[in-house]
Formats: C-alpha cells, structure tokens, sequence
C-alpha cells in the first residue's frame, strides 16, 4: 500500500493536532502504515492510517465514558469543586457542585486513567512497527513459521474466570473482555482446520515496568488463552486455541527513558504580553531496540520515551477536556457563565477545568495526600506545560517562572 504524500501530510497533520507532537505523529504514521501493509496483520478497524489512529482514539474515549466516573467529569467541567473557602463537603446533590469526595473521585480518574489510557493506545500503535522487525527476524531464524498472523489491540478479546466464593476464581468463564495487546497466531488447515496456534503473546506499556511484572501478565493471558478467544469477533472455544509448547515467544514493550528538555525562553507578543516557548519537538536520537532477555522472552525499547508518551497523553486528554466542553457549554447564552459569553464552547471547556484545577489543591486539606498531589500536578502541567509542571511538587505561580532559562 502506498500512500499519496498529500494524504500522509494530511494524516500527520490530523494526528498531530491531537497529541501536538508532529515528530511523534510521523512515527505512529509510519508504524500503523508498516502493518497496513501487510496482509497478516489485523487491527480491529480501519484500512487507512487514519481509520486505525482514530479507532484506537474512540476506543479510548469509549472506555472513559463507559467508566461510571466520567459523569462526574462532566459534572466537574459544567460546576466545578466548591469554592476555594467553602467549608467541607461531604455530600452534594447528584446534579451540580461536586462534593470534596467526588472531585477528589474526578482527579483520580483523570491522572490514573484517562491520561493511562491515551498513552497507552500510543505506545500500542508504535509498537507495531518493531514487532513486525522482531517477527521476520524469528521467520528468517526458522523460530517462528511464515505463515504467522498478527492479531493487534481491540482485534483481540480474551476471556476470565468468573469470581466465586471468596473472589476464587471459579471453573465458569465470563464474558469476552480486552485481551493481550498483540497474539502472534497460525491458522491451522487441513487436520485440526479451524484452532489457531498461538505462537507469542505481546504486552505494551507506556511507563517502565520490571520484567517480573510483565511477565506475570504474560502468563496471565496464557491462562485467560485457555478459556477460548475472540479474534475481529470470530469466536474460538477452548478447544480450539492451542499455545506453542515448547517455544512459545513473549514480547514485552516499554519505552525509552530520556527526558524531555526543560528549557524555554520568553517572547513578547504584540499586545505586549509574554508567553513561554519551548523547544520544538524533534525526533528521539535513537532507534527502537530489541533484546533478547532469555530463550523466547524479548524487550522491545521504543525509540519515544516515557515522558514523551506522557506529554502526549495530557495533551489529548486536555483536547477530550475541550470537546466535552463543547456540549457542556453548546448553548452558550443559557449554559455560560456572563464572564465567559466571548469564549467559544471548546474554550469554555479548556477554562472550566483549569479554574477546577486551580480550586482542587487549595481544597487539598479535605482529601488525602495523593489525590491533592495530583491535583497540583494537574494544575501545573496544563498551566505551565509538561517540562516545567511534572517536577514541582507545590503549585507553581506566574512569579516562580521569572525569566529567560537554559
């Protein structure tokens, strides 16, 4: 498949303006088009670059507002926390100004699970690319047979064991839920036609996990493999998915651990004002790298760190920010505030939040230590940007940034 370059620029450019990291959109351009590519690759939806990036960004947004707590989210963008001073409150009405347990419920939900969410697609989508290299590497050493699929993502469902007396699991196999982040699968023809062979199993995380741990999950999903399998909604039952044994092939992948650059410099824009500037984002010095820990088991380093992932991930769950304030705030003569009647919905949106934010940590004495460190975190990243805000533990103001650095 070749792909006009007016359309790849076109594609770029649209993924760019969800993560605001154009070097980092060619990259995820390039690792979802190399599995394009091939016929034995299989992702849940899309035949475009830009089918694929978007399906991965709806599944996300879906597993946000399935979540219980993404009404409170909405609630926290349209009505926010009580005010700075207001006494404790422990209850609210269900409809409007969030109680401190609730808003403390919002920041958790926002830290440890949007932001988890959107950069973890991410790390999925450039992991594709140097799975494939591992993949023919193995074919070409005769470890892994040439006719292997790869199942990627929400291609894949997997099953688990009902909970029974005491949280035991119990013999009874539940419903279908996400799998492992990538299956390497024969289809087996003539005798046997119909099972699959497992031939590996691929877990992706977009932070720095131990080995033991992912390999803990890894047997996890060959337990789950037991129960049978969904491939692009072909069920499989149990009897009908066998595991490579011996050599079966595990695949862990993490991303790099260089750091942005904090730097910046001031400009002076023409109403006279000052904004901060930072460095544009380049391309990391490094390639993605494959390690071979031990007999089977391999590391894939992406070439795009943890904080760049991270970045990314706060800038596109800062984006979803704005467009649930656009329906918060579709009606603007009803629904805003008189002092925001000039801003459009989006923009309503991005401020609602931020005066939220900037409310949370000063309400921090009525919750627990880590959810108003979070909150100041939150605060300072999408007020001062990632590279300045992610480091300072107290709640930065306009006179902590007073000059030219780096």
């Amino acid at each position: 498949m070749t792909v006009k370059p007016d359309i790849k620029q076109e594609t770029i450019e649209n993924i760019s303006s969800f993560i605001f990291n154009f070097p980092m959109a060619e990259s995820l351009f390039q690792s979802i088009e190399t599995g394009l590519r091939k016929q034995a690759v299989h992702f849940a939806g899309g035949n475009t670059v830009w089918d694929v990036f978007k399906q991965s960004l709806d599944a996300a947004i879906k597993n946000i507002e399935d979540d219980p707590r993404g009404i409170l989210f909405k609630r926290l963008i349209r009505f926010g926390p009580p005010r700075d001073n207001a006494p404790q409150s422990l209850t609210s009405d269900g409809k409007t100004i969030l109680s401190d347990p609730e808003w403390g419920k919002c920041v958790e939900f926002i830290f440890s699970h949007m932001i988890n969410r959107f950069k973890g697609e991410l790390a999925e989508l450039l992991g594709i690319h140097p799975c494939l290299e591992l993949m023919k590497n193995l074919e070409e050493e005769n470890r892994l047979p040439g006719n292997v699929h790869i199942y990627w993502g929400d291609a894949i469902r997997e099953y688990s064991r009902i909970k029974g007396k005491n949280d035991k699991p119990s013999p009874m196999w539940g419903n279908p839920a996400k799998g492992a982040d990538g299956l390497l699968v024969e289809h087996i023809i003539g005798s046997g036609a119909g099972s699959v062979m497992i031939h590996g199993i691929v877990e992706i995380k977009s932070m720095t996990v131990s080995k033991r741990k992912i390999s803990e999950q890894l047997d996890c999903h060959t337990r789950r493999l037991s129960g049978g399998l969904e491939l692009l909604k072909y069920k499989l039952p149990a009897e009908k998915v066998k595991i490579a044994n011996p050599g079966l092939i595990k695949i862990m992948i993490v991303p790099s651990n260089w750091k942005l650059s904090r730097e910046f410099h001031f400009e002076e824009d023409k109403d006279g004002s000052r904004r901060m500037v930072f460095p544009e984002h380049r391309h990391p010095g490094i390639n993605n790298e494959i390690e071979e820990l031990e007999p089977g088991f391999f590391r894939i380093t992406l070439a795009w760190s943890k904080e760049a992932l991270e970045q990314a991930g706060y800038e596109m769950t800062y984006g979803y920010m704005a467009e649930v304030g656009e329906h918060v705030y579709l009606n603007r003569e009803k629904d805003l505030p008189e002092a925001w009647q000039g801003m459009s919905p989006a923009e309503a949106g991005y401020n609602a939040i931020k005066q939220s934010l900037y409310s949370m940590p000063l309400r921090g004495r009525f919750l627990s230590k880590r959810k108003t460190d979070l909150a100041i975190r939150l605060y300072n990243v999408y007020s001062f940007g990632y590279p300045l805000g992610i480091d300072s533990k107290e709640m930065l103001w306009p006179e902590d940034i007073s000059g030219d650095k780096g």
